[in-house]
């Protein structure tokens, strides 16, 4: 768990983050939103003491941070940033390995633990391993910062616009490869973003701030249905909200009794990727299928809309 407490910091007379407070409870992501100058990115370094605060705390599992060895709590805090940060003239294995290294890894265990990542984000050993960044897509850099700062199995993981400099379809399927290994190793992730959409792809909380001040903490859900202020309105979009919504009911709260042609959709899909796929098919209606491929009933796309118009 990461207790934020009243954290502050002041340049001059300007505030940059103003007595800021939430809680992430362990193996979520919590995403930071706002606009420039909000105090994203310095919120983020206040974490881990880059930026150490007027006033406040950071708490990790308990533990004040002020009282870490600063060595100590970076090597316990991985940390990405946009552009990645990779050492241009390391290899796609050493820069992965620079952690572990610097705790004093022995190299069997250093090269298992590469060899561990390079496996877990889809990059192949044997082509990847002897890389340098420069000869690295885009994509394919981000996995290999990803992989480095989550090298020494760390408590927390910091995320400062890491999905900034991709293009959109890459930038997708990055946030879909993070999703899945973050579900998968039960990290705790705060990231920061401008882009909303990604943040409600992305976070179990969102944390709303504007003017170095935090409005909002809360679900995605929460946000949608109940803004706290007219700039969290604002932020959140009036106009895409019926189908922000969408993507947090399932197929299974909107599903009609009655047969219907076509391949069939699980329960547990979104209302939202329910409607893609009937855009998609060119359908106004597909079956639902329980895992077994038993039908359980049907989605339209009447009904789908119906139901959002009612979250709204």
């Amino acid at each position: 768990m990461i207790e934020i407490e009243h954290l502050s910091k002041r340049y001059g007379e300007t505030a940059v983050v103003d007595d800021v407070s939430f809680t992430v409870d362990e193996g979520e992501i919590a995403v930071v939103v706002g606009t420039s100058g909000a105090g994203k990115s310095t919120l983020l370094r206040m974490i881990n003491r880059l930026v150490v605060p007027d006033e406040g705390r950071v708490l990790i599992d308990g533990q004040d941070t002020a009282t870490i060895p600063e060595d100590e709590l970076r090597h316990r805090i991985g940390y990405v940033i946009q552009g990645y940060g990779l050492f241009p003239h390391r290899t796609v294995a050493e820069n992965i390995a620079t952690v572990p290294r610097l705790l004093g890894w022995d190299r069997r265990r250093i090269a298992a633990r590469v060899e561990e990542l390079l496996d877990l984000f889809q990059l192949d050993a044997s082509e990847f391993a002897r890389k340098f960044p420069h000869q690295l897509s885009g994509g394919q850099q981000q996995r290999v910062g990803v992989a480095r700062a989550l090298a020494a199995k760390p408590a927390l993981l910091l995320m400062d616009e890491p999905f900034g400099s991709l293009d959109p379809v890459i930038r997708g399927k990055a946030q879909d490869d993070l999703l899945a290994i973050q579900r998968r190793l039960g990290t705790t992730i705060v990231l920061v973003t401008h882009d909303m959409n990604e943040a409600f792809h992305l976070g179990s909380r969102i944390a709303v701030m504007d003017q170095a001040r935090l409005l909002q903490y809360a679900t995605p859900a929460d946000l949608l249905t109940h803004p706290a202020e007219p700039f969290v309105e604002q932020l959140v979009g009036t106009a895409e909200r019926p189908f922000r919504l969408l993507s947090f009911v399932t197929v299974r709260d909107a599903m009609e009794p009655g047969p219907a042609d076509g391949e069939p959709l699980l329960p547990t899909a979104s209302l939202r990727e329910a409607l893609a796929q009937l855009i998609w098919r060119g359908r106004t209606t597909l079956p639902v299928a329980d895992a077994s491929g038993a039908p359980v009933g049907r989605i339209s796309v009447e009904g789908i809309l119906a139901h959002g118009r009612s979250l709204s």
